[in-house]
């Protein structure tokens, strides 16, 4: 399947509303809530491109997982293992952060588990936090692999729909199963559904693509304006789907144009919202120099950049580089 360019721009929009989200904080002591939706998009839009992806091009569940360790490990491990050295090394520069081995090791290895720092199920980097659900997921798609198509939909919905009715039933305090049970999981099936529909030609007509990316983005400023924040697969999930859908409704339908920045900064995105903390960590280093909206500004500018030099010069080339080649059969030699 060609890459679609409407989801490439979502991961772009959806990654900088992470970044403004963050940068807001540092700034103003506030956030700008909407932009945490960006991670519900980023849920949603695994959910469509797993299921596409496995769609048009058989894959057994071992290659699917190692295809999505390659994508996704050596660029967290490379932030992470960066982050913990420069704490040892410089600790005057992360005064708040405690470096726990167990904790670094959970962190690289994807298990949520209570920061030493604050008692928040976080890891090393903050923003790992997602891909903590999205390894998850990919580790329940892989087994849902050996599944017919039908089937393998089913299994996925009720797999995170029970793990939810779970969550609102169990009153512990047990990080994996706090973790795993809250309600924002479904939005992973949600994009699979998307995928499903994608994927058999069952898609509304183009109108409905505008009218679903219009209610999305209403529903998204109305929580933000009234600050409701939960549960948050129906606050943030549900518009998040609304704007995949109608983006993937009008691609389906009609040509979308090409932005090179926007379909650059998409390739980016993962970089990007890998980095963007610790960018806008140092910045923050030099906030006297700064007014508010200067410092807003280069937090944007500067996750941009230097998100896009690390795809550029890391993410991308590692990845190619540890990419799994096709095995190439051998010319049967007649004794």
């Amino acid at each position: 399947m060609a890459k679609l360019l409407s989801i490439q721009y979502l991961r772009a929009f959806a990654a900088f509303g992470v970044v403004a989200f963050h940068a807001q904080g540092f700034t103003y002591g506030r956030t700008l809530v909407i932009g945490s939706a960006g991670v519900d998009v980023f849920f949603v839009v695994s959910g469509f491109v797993m299921w596409t992806v496995t769609a048009y091009r058989t894959q057994t569940p071992a290659d699917f997982f190692l295809n999505r360790i390659v994508r996704i490990v050596p660029m967290y491990w490379f932030v992470t293992l960066s982050f913990v050295f420069a704490a040892i090394v410089f600790p005057i520069l992360f005064p708040r952060l405690v470096v726990s081995t167990t904790h670094t090791l959970a962190s690289l290895f994807f298990v949520p588990m209570r920061s030493p720092s604050n008692g928040e199920i976080w890891p090393v980097v903050v923003p790992g936090w997602t891909l903590n659900y999205e390894m998850f997921f990919y580790a329940v798609f892989a087994m849902a692999l050996v599944l017919e198509n039908t089937t393998r939909l089913v299994f996925l919905a009720a797999v995170f729909l029970v793990l939810t009715l779970i969550g609102g039933l169990y009153t512990g305090g047990n990080p994996l199963i706090v973790f795993y049970t809250a309600s924002i999981v479904l939005e992973f099936p949600a994009g699979v559904l998307l995928g499903r529909a994608f994927e058999q030609d069952r898609l509304p007509q183009l109108r409905w693509g505008y009218i679903s990316l219009t209610a999305g983005l209403l529903l998204l400023f109305v929580s933000a304006r009234f600050q409701i924040e939960s549960p948050r697969a129906v606050v943030w999930g549900i518009p998040a789907f609304l704007l995949v859908a109608g983006a993937v409704i009008i691609e389906k339908n009609r040509s979308v144009p090409l932005v090179p920045a926007l379909a650059v900064l998409g390739d980016a995105s993962y970089s990007v919202y890998l980095t963007h903390t610790l960018t806008i960590s140092a910045i923050g280093k030099f906030k006297a120099h700064f007014n508010p909206l200067s410092f807003f500004a280069a937090s944007l500018v500067l996750s941009a950049l230097i998100g896009v030099a690390a795809w550029r010069l890391f993410e991308r080339p590692l990845a190619e580089f540890l990419k799994p080649r096709p095995r190439v059969q051998q010319p049967h030699l007649a004794e």
